[in-house]
């Protein structure tokens, strides 16, 4: 598989529609090291690949940070599910 990788960020689809975006810094989350983010990560198995993916905390961080349209309709979203997910 060829994948362009670009300075900072690279997306690239794995199958049946998946878009992968892979970053290595992110508005929000400066303070944070990759190896800070990786070791809160959840992981998920896509097609029998572990795939690491920022925790909820950090991704609504980054969302607000960045805060387009879009960002700002995923932070409800992800706070829903974050509420959801302390009462469960």
């Amino acid at each position: 598989m060829d994948i362009l990788v670009l300075p900072g960020w690279t997306s690239f689809y794995i199958s049946k529609g998946i878009e992968l975006d892979i970053m290595i810094s992110m508005k929000g989350l400066e303070e944070f090291t990759f190896t800070d983010c990786l070791e809160h990560a959840s992981v998920a198995d896509i097609e029998g690949i572990s795939i690491s993916f920022l925790h909820i905390n950090q991704l609504i961080a980054n969302k607000k940070a960045v805060n387009r349209p879009k960002d700002q309709i995923d932070v409800i979203v992800l706070e829903k599910i974050k509420r959801i997910r302390e009462v469960e």
